[in-house]
């Protein structure tokens, strides 16, 4: 009667219906109640709340009130049944649910909906508007979510997005609408409005730059929540064209606070650059009309000509590093496009691909960056002018040439990394989604695939990179020519840089381009200019075998060329134009040595200065100039880690002329030469040989590694540090620097890698050593390495290398590396050398047996130093060094490090205790490793198997126990593993299986009992009998007990017991196994039936070794124990008369043990064998 009364519109009498009966249904929910009163009450609550929305739709042409008043109710109702549902888990409530949420939503789209109609009266604001929408948007979500078929409310959804979608003013569009309107109306305002503006009130400019900003602030704010749908938003309401205008010229330009107008321009470039990380948006909104880069470029160079015009004030680089942070951005999209548009074809089985349109799978083609605007503003920055921006800037421009010369993929994620770094950027979870090699196929990946499908893959992975390798070569060829000046702008950049640093990172970047290029002759071409140099080809000579070289090869127009350069160089104003341009001279001789060493070698023979190189290289050292000075101590370390340049330097070393960079009050300067030092000196023979040398060298390094903190230590009057490091030289204040920005103790790490592989040398640096002269609260110098190595995020830095192969270094002997050099090879260490003596005189041995006796290095000192290293904290040192490696080499030489430093017992237990197993086992994680990660995770692998061979599980945490388990198995599993490395894994898995069942199961969830049994069967014996070993110690769990009990498996032990004659201590060791799991009358059955169970008891008998019949008679009284089959068995054997002949015989123990002559286990055993013998004697009779 009800529903009837509500089809025929009377939906009062309904309302009042429910009603009451929800008023029943409390009052009976007081006294108790459950899932029945829960539901009842959902029920009335929800069709209450359709009486309301029907009553609101029959109220369309009521005031606005009224209507409102009834939406509200229905929404409260609806809101209330919810809340009752929520203590309802029967599937069954979903249908109930449903009703509710479609009747909720539909209530706030109506009620957002009559606000939106020409509702005057209306108190709702945009954010109600907005709020409304998005409430109902959730419930129909949630309701799809669980019924996906009801079209009303997929309807009702596509309504409400398009209410939301076209809702005007105020936040009600949402933030970014908001945000937008606030940029729009400031770019409006003019200067009358500017005007009134500023006489209506106190700083009324400051306030609209300061909304602007916030508004910006909200962009960003929303890009770092949801990039891909807040970038959508800025690029479909037509944010960019305001957003780059506010990036050119500002807001409000006239205004008194200009910080208000940088921030507002950094701001919206930062908005643009976390816009374009996200793809579709540059593909729809950012090609060249709209975000074009010349316009970037043009910002750039703006801003580079104020820095050089404004100098007493300087020019803050943010505006344009963010320019060029965004043309990074642009170029990174571009380069993923064309991998992802290379590899798009689908390669099938027959080696074929497929024939289909690129652009339809992967997007429109995007037009590569203007490379003109990507020279132009590199160029502007790498001439910034003062400024906190005389660093930044260039660090900048760097990233954008590095992105736009990348010649492989690893290059290109590079400088991907280096621009996703910067503020603008999404989080580091969205980057790793847009790897530029992710189409590079895993070793799984390729056992999928018919070998066909490989090749083409292969094929084409080397034509895009033949592709890619000449585009980065054009447009190196293009940014360094004379016409763009890109060569010239970076040389001048690292001549004046007063930061060590930065001139280390534009000479690595000058070497990596050239690095690029094929031929030498190619790279002549391109910097003979630059060198000074007349004629490319000079030196060509030396190779073709023609003697005519120098101006008789010169064409007329050269000839020309060199006179032009000649009367250049006469008209040179002064000597700081002349020593500026041989510094950048030296600067580039400097990078070539690095990227491309022949050439560089041909640019300090022949090359720079038409061969008067060496002669402007002491030209300065002897400048006195510190840059100048910092050059010259570059180029000497870089050429001295050339073998053909290393002539070059001698005269340096003869004359003295490097001693003044040694002695300079620069510790940077000081650093590079004592590295070039470090390395002649271990090249040279002579040299090396004299440890006076090698000690000076190594003082100059450990005051090079306290440079940075040096003011910190502090001095007593009177002391003196050494005079290799007086600061008494220092002309000028040097601001203090940072552990990480410390280039002086690089290059002190560096030349302590050198000479510490020298035996002395590493005795001194373990035993507490101090230069003399050092100040007495001064930290020794291996101190000083640990405390370098745990500096936070030291990992990643250039010297975390260096400190592993010091550390690596120290733990190891000379004799031991030399052996390692020879595993794998056809030839051992001693064979080789036995080849080598036949080939020299008595006097050259003498000579070597007196090198090899002052480089003597027992395995005793070795183990001493490397507890001295524990004792100093180096375990913790590597620790951190490896936790913060990306670095595969770095990872790679500190596991070595700690697998040398665990082969001594005394320092296992230190080592854990300072997390190296913790460290080992969390790398041992991920799926699909790589060759080179596959030998770090052998490594890591092999370092827990040392630490744990002897080590009391005891001391471990459960979840070390556990955790070491599956590496050590994955070790004995490694095919590629060395047999040592399996021998240690077994050996610690029976160490950890022997302490208690838990990590039993452990192993045997693991797979292990398959993988043991697989190692018994090594080509090697040790390796046979850890597994044998290994396999005991599982013993008496119940898969290990089934695996014995079975027949095949069964007769393996029992063949591998009765092998004692070729291989004892794996018969011993599963004879053992055997002894110890008899008592399991399964087993015993099985072993009593099987058909050599007759020969293993009299074959053990009889052997003669005193092990081995301790071991069967022990396995016979457990057999004879067990009664029935197994004793009658037993008695089959012929075992009773046997033994009392044997006690017989050796009744008396002293006269046996003197006739025989034993040793005092063998009498142990002796004895043993006699007691049991009688006990089996006791049994049978």
């Amino acid at each position: 009667m009800l529903h009837q009364k509500l089809k025929q519109g009377d939906i009062q009498n309904g309302i009042q219906f429910y009603t009451s009966a929800l008023e029943c249904i409390n009052d009976l929910g007081a006294t108790g109640g459950g899932h029945e009163s829960s539901t009842m009450a959902s029920t009335l609550l929800s069709n209450r709340a359709m009486c309301y929305l029907k009553a609101a739709e029959s109220q369309s042409q009521t005031p606005n009130d009224i209507m409102r008043q009834s939406l509200r109710n229905c929404i409260d109702d609806c809101t209330s049944a919810l809340e009752r549902m929520d203590a309802i888990t029967v599937s069954s409530s979903n249908t109930i649910r449903g009703k509710i949420l479609y009747r909720r939503s539909k209530a706030l789209v109506v009620l957002a909906t009559l606000v939106q109609n020409n509702d005057v009266n209306g108190d709702d604001d945009d954010d109600t508007k907005e709020n409304n929408l998005n409430r109902a948007a959730k419930d129909l979500l949630q309701l799809l979510s669980f019924d996906v078929d009801n079209k009303e409310a997929a309807s009702l959804l596509r309504v409400a997005r398009a209410h939301h979608g076209n809702l005007g003013g105020g936040m009600g569009r949402s933030r970014i609408s908001r945000a937008l309107d606030v940029l729009r109306r400031a770019l409006a305002c003019d200067e009358n409005r500017l005007r009134d503006d500023a006489s209506e009130g106190k700083g009324g400019e400051s306030l609209s730059n300061l909304d602007a900003l916030k508004s910006l602030r909200i962009l960003q704010g929303s890009l770092a929540e949801d990039v891909s749908s807040s970038a959508e938003d800025i690029g479909r309401r037509g944010g960019v064209a305001p957003l780059l205008k506010i990036a050119r010229h500002g807001i409000l330009e006239r205004a008194e606070n200009p910080q208000h107008i940088e921030q507002c321009r950094v701001a919206s470039l930062h908005v643009l650059s976390g816009c374009c990380s996200h793809e579709p948006f540059i593909l729809k909104y950012g090609g060249r009309d709209s975000l074009a880069p010349a316009i970037l470029a043009q910002i750039v160079e703006e801003e580079a000509v104020l820095s050089n015009t404004a100098k007493e004030r300087g020019v803050s680089a943010d505006v344009a590093v963010a320019a060029m942070a965004l043309l990074v951005r642009l170029i990174v999209h571009w380069d993923h496009r064309e991998v992802a548009r290379f590899f798009a074809s689908k390669i099938f089985p027959d080696g074929t691909m497929e024939e289909t349109a690129i652009q339809s799978t992967v997007g429109e083609h995007v037009p590569e960056v203007d490379g003109s605007s990507v020279c132009r503003a590199a160029k502007a920055a790498f001439l910034w002018g003062s400024g906190d921006g005389g660093a930044k800037a260039p660090r900048a421009a760097l990233d954008l040439v590095s992105a736009w010369t990348a010649s492989d993929l690893d290059a290109l994620d590079a400088a991907s990394e280096a621009c996703f770094r910067a503020p603008s950027s999404s989080s580091k979870r969205d980057v790793q989604k847009q790897k530029a090699a992710h189409h590079k196929l895993a070793a799984e990946d390729i056992r999928r695939m018919k070998p066909r499908q490989v090749a083409a893959h292969r094929k084409r992975e080397v034509e895009y990179q033949r592709n890619n390798n000449r585009r980065a070569v054009q447009h190196i060829s293009a940014f360094c020519s004379e016409e763009v000046g890109g060569l010239e702008s970076m040389l001048s950049c690292a001549a004046r840089a007063e930061d060590h640093r930065l001139r280390r990172e534009v000479g690595l970047q000058i070497g990596r381009m050239m690095s690029a290029f094929e031929e030498d002759d190619v790279v002549k071409k391109l910097i003979f200019k630059a060198l000074g140099c007349t004629n490319w080809k000079v030196g060509k000579e030396d190779e073709d075998g023609d003697e005519s070289g120098g101006l008789s090869t010169l064409t007329i127009e050269e000839l020309d060329e060199e006179k032009e350069m000649d009367d250049d160089d006469g008209k040179e104003e002064g000597s700081d134009e002349k020593l500026f341009a041989v510094m950048k001279r030296g600067q580039l001789a400097a990078s070539l040595l690095v990227g491309r060493p022949d050439v560089g070698t041909w640019a300090f023979k022949f090359g720079w200065s038409d061969g008067n190189g060496v002669e402007e290289l002491k030209e300065l050292i002897s400048s006195n100039d510190p840059c100048a000075m910092s050059i010259a101590s570059e180029l000497v370390s870089a050429a001295s880690s050339v073998e053909s340049s290393r002539p070059f330097l001698l005269p340096l070393v003869e004359e003295g002329t490097l001693e003044d960079l040694l002695i300079h009050p620069d510790a940077d300067v000081r650093s590079g030469a004592a590295s070039c030092a470090a390395k002649i000196g271990l090249a040279s023979k002579a040299l090396s040989a004299d440890d006076g040398e090698v000690m000076e060298l190594l003082d100059v390094a450990i005051e090079l590694l306290f440079e940075e903190n040096e003011d910190e230590l502090g001095t007593e009057d009177g002391a003196e540090s050494s005079s290799k490091t007086k600061s008494l030289f220092m002309t000028k204040e040097v601001p203090p620097k940072s552990v990480g920005d410390s280039t002086s103790m690089e290059r002190g790490v560096e030349v302590m890698a050198y000479l510490v592989s020298k035996t002395f040398v590493k005795e001194k640096v373990s035993n507490a050593y101090k230069p003399k002269g050092s100040p007495a609260n001064r930290k020794t110098a291996l101190q000083r390495l640990v405390e370098i190595a745990c500096a936070p995020e030291r990992g990643d830095a250039q010297m975390a290398y260096g400190l592993a192969g010091i550390f690596n270094l120290l733990a190891v002997s000379v004799e031991t590396l030399r052996k390692e050099a020879f595993i794998g090879k056809e030839i051992t260490k001693e064979q080789y050398d036995q080849l080598q003596a036949l080939g020299k005189t008595e006097e050259e041995k003498e000579a070597e047996a007196k090198v090899d006796e002052r480089e003597g290095d027992s395995p005793a000192l070795v183990s001493e130093r490397i507890r001295k290293l524990a004792s100093a904290n180096v375990p913790r040192a590597m620790v951190k060094l490896l936790e913060g490696s990306s670095s595969d080499a770095t990872q790679e030489k500190l596991l070595e490090g700690m697998g040398r430093m665990a082969s001594e017992a005394s320092v296992r237990g230190v080592m854990i205790q300072q997390g190296c197993l913790s460290t080992c086992l969390q790398l041992d994680k991920g799926n699909k490793p790589n060759e080179a990660e596959k030998k770090i995770l052998r490594l890591a692998r092999s370092c827990v198997a040392k630490m744990l061979v002897t080590i009391n599980p005891g001391i471990l945490t459960v979840s070390q126990r556990s955790g070491s388990v599956g590496p050590l198995l994955k070790l004995v599993k490694d095919s590629d593993a060395l047999d040592l490395m399996h021998f240690e894994a077994l050996m610690s898995l029976t160490n950890l299986a022997g302490f208690d069942n838990e990590t039993k199961n452990r192993v045997v969830k693991q797979k292990g009992i398959p993988t043991l049994g697989y190692a018994m069967f090594s080509d090697h014996e040790m390796v046979r009998q850890a597994a044998t070993e290994a396999m005991c110690n599982m013993i008496p769990h119940p898969e290990m007990m089934e695996y014995l009990t079975k027949e095949e498996n069964l007769r393996v032990w029992i063949a591998f017991s009765l092998d004692y004659e070729e291989n004892f201590a794996c018969a011993r060791a599963a004879l053992g196994c055997l002894a110890m799991a008899v008592p399991d009358p399964e087993f015993a059955g099985a072993l009593v039936k099987c058909q050599n169970f007759r020969e293993l008891i009299r074959a053990l008998m009889e052997c003669g070794q005193l092990e081995l019949m301790h071991r069967i008679l022990v396995l016979i009284v457990g057999l004879i124990e067990h009664g029935g089959k197994c004793r009658e068995a037993v008695i089959a054997t012929g075992v009773g008369p046997f033994f009392q002949a044997y006690i017989q015989s050796y009744q008396d123990e002293k006269k046996t043990m003197n006739s025989f002559n034993f040793s005092p286990s063998e009498q142990g055993s002796l004895t043993a064998t006699l007691s049991l013998a009688k006990e089996v004697v006791r049994l049978l009779m």
